[in-house]
């Protein structure tokens, strides 16, 4: 299962805050729980960015800064907390890489196929960019794909469906935590 960038500048009161991710903390906290249970693997992926970071504003870039490396704003949103066991993958961490994906630049599709790790289910922030990306490059990268549609914020709640059609159409499938879980 990979958790991506949900991250105290992408939940409300952040920089570059998704909408209504308050409802999404606890129900991804719950199914993260029941995933480690059944033995499935956790990888949070963070945004990780050097303070010059290409995407921010202040360098002419389309993003407001966030998700500063070291900073108390890239850290996983409470109450969620990375276990012993878990994989954190930062991300976006040269200046001039966008980083939206959990697999650019990171070596995460070595190191899942290393563990045997042959599907994926993708949740987190945002829909239309860091979650579409990752999930379109898991597919690409081999892995049986799906994204867990009720663990998901955008940050233009318009453009899910969109999104959802996209990865569909691309051979990423969709779930619901719960039909994922039963699944395990």
């Amino acid at each position: 299962m990979i958790v991506v960038d949900v991250q105290r500048d992408f939940c409300e009161g952040g920089a570059l805050a998704a909408a209504d991710t308050v409802s999404l903390l606890e129900p991804l906290r719950k199914s993260i729980e029941t995933a480690r249970r059944v033995g499935a693997m956790i990888v949070f992926t963070r945004d990780w960015h050097p303070a010059n970071h290409s995407s921010f504003q202040t360098v002419a870039g389309p993003w407001p800064v966030h998700c500063v490396a070291n900073s108390a704003s890239a850290e996983l949103m409470p109450p969620l907390r990375a276990g012993a066991d878990d994989l954190m993958i930062h991300k976006g961490v040269r200046v001039d890489g966008a980083g939206y994906s959990g697999f650019e630049d990171t070596g995460l599709a070595e190191q899942l196929k290393a563990f045997g790790v042959t599907r994926l289910a993708v949740s987190g922030i945002a829909t239309e960019y860091c979650v579409r990306a990752t999930a379109m490059d898991g597919l690409k990268a081999g892995f049986a794909t799906v994204v867990l549609t009720d663990l998901i914020r955008a940050v233009q709640p318009g453009e899910s469906a969109k999104v959802l059609a996209e990865l569909e159409k691309a051979g990423v499938h969709a779930s619901t935590a719960a039909e994922w879980l039963r699944s395990l």
